[in-house]
């Protein structure tokens, strides 16, 4: 049943729980993406929800836009568009749901095999994302400094690591 309809999301309400659920994008992918020298590519972008600068993967919404309602091209797509990477193929690794008490949102992790850096990222529609590359074994370290500069890490950069070892 529907409890609320915002411009993005809706609250519905299924045997007394109320959840929120997005109009579209209901699931989005994340890529862990790392360059032949071992160099991790994470963005940074503010998210008024946590209001901070959160850490991540390169990440996105499957079918918020007309035709890409398959989630490996989605993944494809917003590697390229948040970091100017771009990757011969990306691989399912895991996927699941990212909050299940109160969004019905699922994840897919993707992992990028054959990158190449052909732009400059940043995303589009004004997203203003920063992208930062960082090799793995100093990842704990940096992720660390992020934090006591204010930013959020996000909890898949925490699991996807342990694709990485």
């Amino acid at each position: 049943m529907k409890v609320f309809e915002g411009k993005h999301v809706l609250v519905l309400e299924r045997d007394g729980w109320q959840y929120v659920e997005r109009k579209k994008g209901k699931s989005a992918v994340a890529v862990i993406a790392m360059t032949d020298g071992g160099q991790l590519v994470l963005t940074e972008q503010y998210r008024r929800p946590v209001d901070a600068r959160v850490i991540d993967w390169p990440a996105g919404l499957v079918g918020d836009e007309e035709g890409s309602s398959d989630p490996a091209e989605t993944a494809l797509r917003e590697l390229e568009e948040e970091t100017g990477y771009t990757c011969q193929r990306v691989e399912l690794l895991a996927e699941g749901a990212t909050s299940p008490g109160i969004t019905s949102e699922t994840v897919r992790l993707y992992r990028a095999f054959g990158l190449r850096k052909t732009g400059e990222g940043g995303g589009i529609g004004g997203e203003k994302i920063e992208v930062h590359t960082v090799a793995l074994p100093e990842l704990p370290s940096w992720l660390s400094r992020k934090q006591r500069e204010g930013a959020v890490v996000d909890l898949k950069i925490w699991s996807g690591m342990c694709f990485l070892m």
